[in-house]
């Protein structure tokens, strides 16, 4: 069944005292993994049927189904372009497919000995930047789907990328425990932050790209400056590692998820905090699992939880 949802995506105004579900997409089998365009008029998730399925938003409207065969695809390397044109999954064989979302054709591919860890387009959907298993990341052009370029071999390789908005850099956070943050064109290194103990998982530039937000399993959210790696601001220490981090649209706020360590089968809280002061101005912990979600051009937060009927949406700001 699916709710209304046209009126709830499209509010403005303060923020909501608690979170509200604002659509039910029916799925005949769990979905795995979620993702939602930055217009947030497409949507996609990975579903236990060997399905990949396209959404249309507000009005929630099913638009095709991707039959995946026998690929077991990777949760966390499922992506979505922000214009929503392009989605990308890679599977554990190490094949990644980016697939056209408006009529589901093939797109690009490209296979690996191992599977990808992460995968994130730059802002304008032009690239796709991926994270083979222990290997250096990638960055290809979507178009053609060559390879631009190959970031340096850190030990382990990458746990997460993200690129600034304007597509100049991109940073990683490596399972060295380091942050770097590259030149996005030509891949010379142009800062690094080594002082974390445990594995940095995420990573996002600021609006600006002057400030880099980096967390993981120091249980902490460091802002660093872009530039020099050098810290700006460091927050509290949370009560769990962070594994997701993305700033608004307009730069003012930053979304944090954490997860839970004991049990990572548990909801953790999401965080949201002032990307200008690191206040925390709301925590939420989802009735399940988060699968995916994001910040969308009209500036709100939707997350998604799964059940056994379907995918959740909420509007958590």
């Amino acid at each position: 069944m699916i709710r209304e949802v046209a009126v709830c995506l499209a509010l403005a105004g303060s923020a909501l005292a608690q979170p509200v579900e604002v659509a039910t997409l029916a799925t005949p089998a769990p979905a795995r993994a979620f993702a939602l365009a930055q217009t947030g008029k497409v949507a996609a998730a990975i579903c236990e049927d060997q399905k990949l399925r396209v959404w249309t938003l507000p009005e929630g409207r099913l638009e095709r189904e991707i039959d995946l065969g026998d690929r077991i695809m990777y949760a966390s390397a499922f992506a979505i372009s922000h214009d929503g044109a392009w989605i990308a999954a890679g599977d554990y064989n190490g094949l990644l497919t980016v697939w056209n979302a408006s009529t589901g054709a093939v797109q690009m591919e490209a296979k690996h000995q191992y599977y990808s860890i992460k995968l994130v387009f730059s802002s304008d959907g032009s690239r796709l930047a991926f994270a083979p298993s222990g290997e250096p990341v990638q960055i290809h052009d979507v178009a053609t789907g060559r390879k631009l370029l190959e970031l340096e071999r850190t030990v382990g390789g990458s746990q997460a990328m993200a690129f600034s908005r304007d597509g100049g850099r991109i940073a990683t956070t490596d399972s060295d425990t380091v942050v770097r943050i590259y030149n996005a064109s030509n891949g010379e290194l142009l800062a690094r932050h080594a002082d974390f103990l445990l594995e940095p998982l995420a990573a996002a530039f600021s609006a600006d790209g002057k400030r880099l937000l980096a967390a993981g399993g120091d249980k902490v959210i460091v802002t660093l400056d872009a530039s020099t790696g050098n810290v700006v601001r460091k927050s509290a220490k949370l009560v769990d590692p962070v594994a997701y981090l993305e700033v608004s649209l307009d730069g003012s706020l930053a979304a944090a998820g954490l997860m839970h360590a004991d049990n990572l089968l548990m909801p953790a809280p999401l965080l949201i905090t002032e990307t200008s002061s690191g206040r925390e101005v709301q925590e939420w912990t989802p009735p399940s699992l988060v699968l995916g979600g994001g910040w969308t051009s009209d500036g709100h937060l939707v997350a998604a939880t799964g059940t056994e009927e379907g995918l959740q949406l909420w509007r958590v700001r």
